[in-house]
């Protein structure tokens, strides 16, 4: 559900008219004048969706366009793009934009355009598809039941090259991943690879870790696993759970709106 929304608009008197409209309609609108505030915004505030001009000063709208999808923590977010040029639109389409509205004083386009990505996310979000991974059978085996149990469709891969594969087929909402994960690649290594594909860019990369019952204090291996985290956080991992457990996993699924 779309609560924040971010207008990037550097025409005061449209944005204040907007975000009047908006409001309310109990949407949460923070407005930015131009892309530079608007990525200072969304590194601090939860946004849903966020609507911007093309041409503002500073960074236009195309480059802030850029950096939200580069960025894999918030390649996900859904933009609408505000213009009425042609050839803007045939700019933002080759890079696979689809949400445009025209400018206008008449907001009704861009309420329905907003309700039509509220549906549209409503209607995936019914049955989340989850890509499980891992090499501990019995952990894997915990995690399908848990899921199972629930309204999602489950998929296990035990390979590299099997994630990668079935990640671009079924593309998922979520890839749940080892972080001492070794095939082929590493964790870090497949988080990296995956994070270059656009679309997964919607995909949310959590990883886990497996102690084995005799693991103790095994200070060599614990540091291991710290290590590994952090290169996977670094990589675009969304979320570390720490040591599989099946009420919290699904805990907090919930929490990245999966």
């Amino acid at each position: 559900m779309i609560k924040n929304i971010l207008l990037a608009e550097d025409d005061r008197g449209t944005a204040i008219v907007v975000k009047s409209q908006l409001e309310a309609r109990d949407y949460r609108v923070f407005t930015a004048a131009n892309g530079i505030e608007a990525l200072k915004i969304l590194s601090i505030q939860p946004i849903d969706l966020l609507i911007t001009d093309v041409v503002m000063p500073k960074m236009d709208g195309v480059d802030l366009y850029a950096a939200v999808k580069n960025d894999p923590k918030k390649s996900h977010l859904p933009i609408i793009i505000v213009t009425d040029k042609d050839i803007f639109k045939e700019s933002f389409a080759s890079l696979g934009v689809t949400n445009f509205v025209e400018k206008s004083t008449d907001l009704n386009a861009l309420l329905e355009k907003i309700s039509s990505i509220e549906k549209d996310a409503s209607a995936i979000k019914k049955f989340p598809k989850i890509l499980i991974s891992g090499t501990q059978k019995n952990v894997l085996d915990q995690m399908k039941t848990a899921l199972k149990a629930m309204p999602y469709l489950v998929t296990v891969a035990q390979t590299s090259d099997d994630i990668l594969s079935k990640a671009l087929i079924m593309k998922p909402h979520a890839i749940v991943l080892d972080v001492l994960f070794q095939d082929n690649a590493s964790a870090p290594e497949l988080i990296r690879a995956l994070r270059c594909f656009s679309s997964l860019g919607q995909t949310k990369i959590i990883t886990y870790a497996f102690f084995p019952e005799d693991l103790g204090i095994d200070v060599e291996s614990v540091e291991s696993i710290k290590i590994a985290m952090s290169q996977c956080t670094q990589a675009g991992c969304d979320l570390y759970i720490g040591r599989f457990n099946q009420s919290f996993f699904l805990e907090k699924l919930y929490s990245l709106g999966i």
